[in-house]
């Protein structure tokens, strides 16, 4: 479950937390493969860290661990919920990390693959005979792995779509839902109803980058575009979509006048996930977001009669509607775990286990991320639930490449983003061809 978002202070102090994290080496001489379910083992006690805290999510987690200890009484485990990637990094510069750790998003599998933080699960998934292709669907695989090592394990995945009120939809004769962003901003300016006062009662759609999901709206899928080239660069500068993409989105914003997609995202932000979501108050007509929305609608109890439909795409790249940004929970095993055989028996049950995986997925409201798991899933046809569900298996859907900057570049990118709709970046192709120079650099001082 991929809760947003850190804001730009707490991210740059977790990149500098993670910068200062080294390769932890194996703590022995310990085997690469994998522990036999039926073999004997002596009584072990491991630690599983995850940032999962709500007690909903940390319920379930304990359900599966106790679970796990009564199908395998050798193993015990200690569950540390409430860990995110920085508390992760200062374990493992303290020469103490936990045997597994569940991060809540990917941007950091590149970095700590590089620079040995976490192991290369090859040897053991291959000890264990897991065919990842065939357990997990293909989105995962990209997010997961980095330069053709498998340095973590899918748990969950995250689908983001567009939200459509349906009442409001059928009020402005809008009969289906748009597939391009330049229907998108037609169907908002249509939604948006002004008060008597001039002010405005309800936004069509806000495409802010620093609201809520809408980051990943820019990272690449919605306008046909790689965010790194097939030489590893940026591509802000030379890909003419970007530009495209950046300058739809500064249009509509301006559509609505001067300060008032900050007002609201200076009201809304701080309630992107609970009951005065706007669009759960009828203030947004139509909102970008993750699946874990329709958990928070249906515990809001407020009766919308609503549709979830694939984000539109940049009208250049319409073919390939119905593709979005797919990403999610990750399981490492650490390098510097002292019971990494051990760890891997448990990440390995964790991450493939269908009740697991399935329960899980009801309690955080998520996707599970195995094949076997979505099959026998209750939710993969519900009316909400399929087009997600449909966008995960889209061969189209991706999650940017990962580098060895980890999360540092979706910082800089958000950084400029704002700056721009903002109204704070005169020359758009010579602020892109700037920050696409920018990330290049921190990746090649990351050793891209």
């Amino acid at each position: 479950m991929f809760k947003l978002i850190t804001g730009a202070v707490a991210g740059t102090a977790a990149a500098l937390l993670l910068a200062g994290c080294t390769s932890a080496g194996p703590a022995s001489s310990e085997p690469t493969t994998a522990i036999s379910a039926g073999a004997s083992h002596a009584p072990t006690t491991i630690s599983v860290w995850t940032f999962n805290h709500l007690p909903n999510e940390v319920a379930a987690f304990t359900a599966a661990l106790n679970r796990l200890h009564a199908k395998y009484p050798w193993l015990t485990v200690k569950f540390v919920p409430n860990k995110d990637d920085a508390a992760f990094a200062k374990a493992v510069a303290a020469g103490d990390p936990p045997d597994v750790f569940v991060a809540s998003a990917p941007d950091n599998v590149g970095k700590f693959c590089a620079n040995g933080t976490v192991a290369d699960l090859g040897p053991y998934l291959s000890s264990a005979k897991v065919n990842t292709t065939a357990t997990f669907p293909a989105a995962t695989l990209v997010y997961t792995k980095y330069q053709g090592k498998q340095c973590a394990l899918p748990l969950l995945t995250d689908a983001f779509g567009l939200y459509y009120n349906k009442k409001m939809f059928a009020a402005a004769g809008i009969t289906t839902p748009p597939k391009t962003l330049s229907e998108l901003a037609a169907d908002a300016k249509k939604l948006t109803v002004k008060n008597g006062d001039g002010s405005i009662k309800t936004y069509g759609f806000v495409s802010r980058s620093d609201y809520n999901a809408n980051r990943y709206i820019y990272t690449g899928v919605q306008s046909g575009t790689k965010f790194y080239g097939a030489d590893g660069k940026a591509t802000f500068g030379t890909d003419p979509k970007w530009q495209q993409l950046l300058q739809w989105d500064k249009s509509l914003g301006d559509s609505y006048g001067p300060g008032n997609v900050q007002k609201f995202v200076g009201r809304y932000q701080p309630h992107a996930d609970d009951t005065n979501n706007p669009f759960l108050t009828g203030a947004a007509a139509m909102e970008f977001d993750g699946e874990w929305h329709i958990g928070e609608i249906d515990a809001a109890k407020k009766g919308i009669d609503y549709g979830i439909a694939p984000m539109p795409m940049l009208d250049s790249a319409s073919g390939t509607y119905g593709a979005g940004d797919t990403l999610g929970t990750v399981a490492y095993l650490p390098a510097g775990s002292k019971h990494k055989q051990e760890g891997f028996f448990a990440l390995q049950q964790l991450t493939t286990d269908t009740t697991f995986l399935n329960t899980l997925a009801d309690t955080v409201s998520n996707i599970p991320s195995t094949f076997a798991s979505l099959q026998s899933w209750d939710k993969a046809n519900d009316p909400h639930w399929k087009p997600l569900v449909d966008m995960f298996k889209n061969p189209g859907s991706y999650y940017k490449t990962l580098t060895p900057a980890g999360e540092e570049d979706m910082d800089t990118w958000r950084e400029f983003l704002l700056q721009y709709e903002q109204g704070k970046v005169a020359n758009l192709p010579s602020g892109l061809a700037g920050i696409a120079k920018k990330i290049d650099n921190s990746n090649a001082q990351a050793g891209n």
